[in-house]
């Protein structure tokens, strides 16, 4: 696998997560929010702090990424976008949205255990959870034809 087949790919599901994954966010926050509050056994308002302010981090920074790839790098999209598009797999372009804002979200609470004493594991474990129910919420009711 190429470079740019890995770069290409980050770009196709940044304009999935862009297009028709953009209700991951609304439902991920609050997936996540009940997840932080009755699982992690956080109180009320650093739960609601924690699940908006991890989202928009990992949405702003998965943009900052794409943004530099496009301008920085040059990086272009295929020819084909729109055929290859045709014939994507819903689940896993979904799937895939949601483990990159994973691992970004998770990035976000170990920048935020430098400041506010969080256990990585749990949050770890709670965001990843979240991501895929989003994910298969998403799948669910996303009528793409």
């Amino acid at each position: 696998m190429s470079l740019a087949a890995i770069l290409h790919f980050f770009l196709n599901t940044w304009i999935w997560g862009m297009t028709w994954g953009f209700y991951h966010i609304p439902v991920n926050i609050l997936i996540t929010l009940f997840f932080l509050k009755f699982v992690g056994k956080f109180r009320i308002m650093p739960s609601i702090f924690m699940a908006i302010f991890s989202k928009v981090f990992s949405s702003a920074f998965f943009t900052i990424i794409i943004m530099f790839l496009v301008f920085v790098v040059k990086l272009q999209l295929p020819h084909q976008v729109y055929a290859s598009y045709s014939n994507t797999n819903i689940l896993l372009a979904c799937i895939c949205l949601g483990l990159i804002y994973s691992v970004f979200q998770a990035l976000f609470f170990v920048l935020l255990n430098q400041f506010y004493a969080v256990n990585i594991r749990l949050t770890t474990m709670i965001i990843f959870m979240g991501n895929m129910l989003s994910a298969l919420v998403m799948y669910k009711f996303l009528d793409v034809t």
